[in-house]
C-alpha cells in the first residue's frame, strides 16, 4: 500500500506545482467541447433568413416540383398547396392508374386521409373496407383471428385498391391548388446553384422549374438514382392477385400467414368491398446478401402460386373455386436501403423512393403519407424563411425519423430474429390464443405503427412474451407439439 500512497502524493504535488497548466488544459477542453456543441447546433438550426424569399421566385417557376403523384408525393402536394405554396405535381401515368401492393392502409394513414377529406370520398364510393376480424398464422400453424376494433376503439387498418387510393389523393391535391401534370415522364433534373432553381425535364422535352425538388417516384426511383442519392436496386419484392368476391371461403377481413420457408416474409389475404380479396406475398431482405431469408426474389412466383393449392391455410381460405387474376409484382425498398441521406440543398426524397417501408412488415403506405406531410411542413417552413439549404431540409429528415424512422433499426432486428427463431412467432400466436383480443390488439398496434417497436420492451408486454417463449420451447422441444404448417403434396 505504501508505494501506492507515495505515487498519489507525487501526483498531488505535481498538480499543485502546475496549477496554471492544469487549469489551462481544463479550460481548453471545455472551450473545444463548447465550440463543437455550438457548431453542431448551428448545423441543426435552420437559418432564420435565406437568399430566396417568396418574392424572388420567377413567375414561371414553382416553390416545389414533386416528381411522382403516389401517396407520398400527392400528400406533400396537398398540404403544401393548401397552405399557399405554388406546387407542380408530376406523374408519368394518367390517373386512375394501378400500383401493385397489399393495399393495407394503416391507422396513421387513415387519419391523414380523413384530414384531407379523402376518406369520406372512399367510403361514399364503397372503395374502402375496414378490417375488424383480423389475425395471423404462425410458422407452426398456430392461428388466431380477433376483433381489433373492440379493443382499439378503431380498426387498425382498411383495404383500399391503389387504383382508387392514388387517384383520389392526386385529384385532392389538384383541388387544393397543386398543378397536376399527368403523362409527364421525367428523364432528368439539373440544378442552377446561382439561381437556386431546379429544371426538371420530361421525355417530351417539356421542362418545369422549381425552388425545391421532391423525389417521390417510387421504390426504383430513377430520378434519385440519376442524381446519385440512391446507389442500390431495391432488394425486397411483393406480389398481388385479386380474388373475385363470392368465389372464396375467407370469412375474415385480414390475415397474415408466416410459412417457415419464406420467413421473415409472409403472405396475406385482405378483404376489399364487395367481398373481393387481395392475395399478396411479401419477401423481406434478410440473411445472406441477395436473399430474403432462405429464398430470393426469383422464388416469388413459385411461392405465390404454390400457396394457392399447397399451403394448408391459404388454400383453405381461397377454396377450390376461387377466381384469381394472374400474379403481378412490385419492388420494395425497405428501411432506407441504398440511400445515405434523404435531403440536400433544395432537395428532399420521400416515400418509397426514400426506402420508407417498414423492414418487418413491408408496409409503406402510412409511412409514405406521414413522410409526405413532414416534407410539406418543411417546405412551408423554408418558404417562409427563404432558406432552402441543407440545414433547412435536414428538418425534414429529423421529422420523419422522429415519426417512424427510429423504428426501422428495430424492425430489421426483429425480422432477423423471426427468420432465425420462428418459435418467437409461434409463442406470440399461442399467447394470443390464451389472452384473446386484448393481447392481439397490442400486436396490431405495433404492426400498424400505432406504437413503436420499443413497445415490445414494455414490462407488461415483454414479460408475457418472455414467458410465452419459454412455454412454447417446452411444448415444442419436450412435449413434441405437432407442426401443422406443412405444404401439401
Amino acid at each position: 500500500m505504501a508505494p501506492v500512497a507515495e505515487n498519489v502524493q507525487k501526483v498531488l504535488e505535481s498538480v499543485k506545482e502546475n496549477k496554471t497548466t492544469v487549469a489551462a488544459v481544463g479550460l481548453g477542453g471545455l472551450a473545444v467541447a463548447g465550440a463543437a456543441l455550438y457548431i453542431r447546433r448551428r448545423q441543426l438550426t435552420p437559418p432564420a433568413v435565406g437568399k430566396y424569399p417568396v418574392g424572388t421566385l420567377p413567375a414561371d417557376a414553382y416553390d416545389a416540383v414533386i416528381v411522382g403523384a403516389g401517396p407520398s408525393g400527392s400528400v406533400c402536394a396537398f398540404y403544401s398547396a393548401k397552405a399557399g405554396a405554388k406546387v407542380a405535381l408530376l406523374d408519368k401515368a394518367t390517373f386512375p392508374r394501378d400500383k401493385y401492393c397489399g393495399d393495407a392502409v394503416c391507422t396513421p394513414a387513415i387519419r391523414i386521409l380523413e384530414d384531407m377529406g379523402v376518406l369520406k370520398e372512399l367510403m361514399d364510393n364503397n372503395e374502402a373496407h375496414f378490417a375488424d376480424a383480423g389475425g395471423f398464422v404462425s410458422p407452426m400453424g398456430i392461428s388466431y383471428v380477433g376483433a381489433s376494433k373492440e379493443k382499439l376503439g378503431e380498426a387498425a387498418c382498411c383495404a383500399v385498391k391503389r387504383i382508387n387510393l392514388d387517384n383520389r389523393i392526386a385529384k385532392k391535391a389538384k383541388q387544393a391548388g397543386a398543378d397536376l401534370k399527368e403523362g409527364f415522364e421525367v428523364t432528368g433534373a439539373t440544378f442552377d446553384k446561382e439561381a437556386g432553381l431546379w429544371t426538371v425535364t420530361a421525355a417530351s422535352g417539356a421542362t418545369v422549374r422549381g425552388r425545391m425538388l421532391v423525389c417521390a417516384d417510387g421504390a426504383t426511383s430513377q430520378l434519385a438514382t440519376k442524381l446519385g442519392y440512391c446507389t442500390e436496386a431495391p432488394r425486397g419484392v411483393c406480389s398481388r392477385a385479386f380474388v373475385e368476391g363470392g368465389t372464396h371461403n375467407a370469412n375474415f377481413d385480414g390475415v397474415c400467414f408466416y410459412p417457415k420457408w419464406s420467413l421473415p416474409g409472409y403472405a396475406a389475404l385482405f378483404k376489399h368491398p364487395n367481398d373481393e380479396l387481395n392475395y399478396c406475398y411479401y419477401l423481406i431482405p434478410c440473411g445472406k446478401a441477395g436473399y430474403c431469408g432462405d429464398v430470393t426474389e426469383a422464388d416469388l412466383a413459385r411461392l405465390h402460386n404454390d400457396a394457392i393449392t399447397k399451403d394448408p391455410f391459404i388454400s383453405a381460405a381461397l377454396g377450390p373455386n376461387a377466381k384469381l387474376e394472374r400474379m403481378r409484382a412490385a419492388s420494395l425498398r425497405l428501411g432506407g436501403q441504398g440511400l445515405a441521406t434523404t435531403h440536400d440543398d433544395h432537395l428532399m426524397i420521400i416515400g418509397d423512393a426514400a426506402g420508407h417501408i417498414d423492414p418487418l412488415t413491408g408496409e409503406g403506405i402510412h409511412t409514405a403519407m406521414m413522410g409526405g406531410q413532414a416534407a410539406a411542413d418543411t417546405l412551408l417552413d423554408m418558404r417562409s424563411t427563404g432558406d432552402f439549404s441543407k440545414a433547412s431540409t435536414a428538418v425534414y429528415q429529423r421529422r420523419w425519423m422522429a415519426q417512424y424512422g427510429h423504428d426501422f433499426g428495430l424492425s430489421t432486428k426483429f425480422a432477423e430474429l423471426i427468420y432465425r427463431y420462428p418459435i418467437i412467432m409461434d409463442a406470440m400466436a399461442s399467447e394470443v390464443q390464451r389472452k384473446g383480443d386484448a393481447f392481439m390488439s397490442k400486436w396490431a398496434e405495433i404492426m400498424t405503427n400505432m406504437q413503436p417497436k420499443t413497445y415490445f420492451f414494455r414490462p407488461d408486454v415483454a414479460a408475457q412474451l418472455g414467458f410465452a417463449i419459454v412455454r412454447e420451447v417446452f411444448e415444442q422441444k419436450v412435449l413434441g407439439k405437432a407442426d401443422k404448417y406443412q405444404l401439401k403434396a
